[in-house]
């Protein structure tokens, strides 16, 4: 019976372990492609990744955890189809709050970026990131078939 908790746990270690180096290699790639697109100096880059980092970071909490939290709120009062009118009006709300909060990110990523580097260069990280996103998508399709 220990045995068979402990390679549970080995096992559960060791996919959590794989997840989190997949992520970070993501977010390595990730940075290098848009240093090269934006041909970020050095000076640019030493000031750009600590903005660019903690607007990520805002977005991903935005993204995740609150939207999951929205899910979850759902979920519990069982289902789309078992919500009243009135609480599904009160998800309606939560779920435009984290819209509108995830616009306010991205100005404020903006208004940071100005004094970081040109606006032309704001304007390639907008591209870059959708270039990035889009050729990750292409290689997890490829790797699936």
């Amino acid at each position: 019976m220990k045995t068979r908790i402990f390679s549970l746990f080995l096992l559960l270690t060791i996919t959590v372990s794989f997840a989190q180096k997949r992520k970070g290699r993501i977010h390595a790639l990730k940075a290098a492609y848009i240093t090269e697109k934006l041909e970020l100096t050095p000076e640019e880059a030493e000031k750009f990744w600590p903005v660019y980092n903690a607007y990520e970071k805002k977005m991903h909490t935005i993204k995740i955890d609150r939207f999951k939290n929205v899910q979850q709120k759902i979920r519990e009062s069982g289902g789309i189809d078992s919500i009243s009118d009135e609480d599904a009006g009160k998800y309606l709300k939560m779920i435009v709050e984290n819209d509108l909060e995830l616009i306010r990110a991205k100005e404020k990523l903006i208004n940071d970026l100005k004094s970081v580097i040109p606006p032309q260069k704001i304007l390639l990280l907008y591209q870059a990131e959708r270039d990035f996103n889009k050729k990750l998508l292409e290689e997890y399709r490829k790797k699936r078939h």
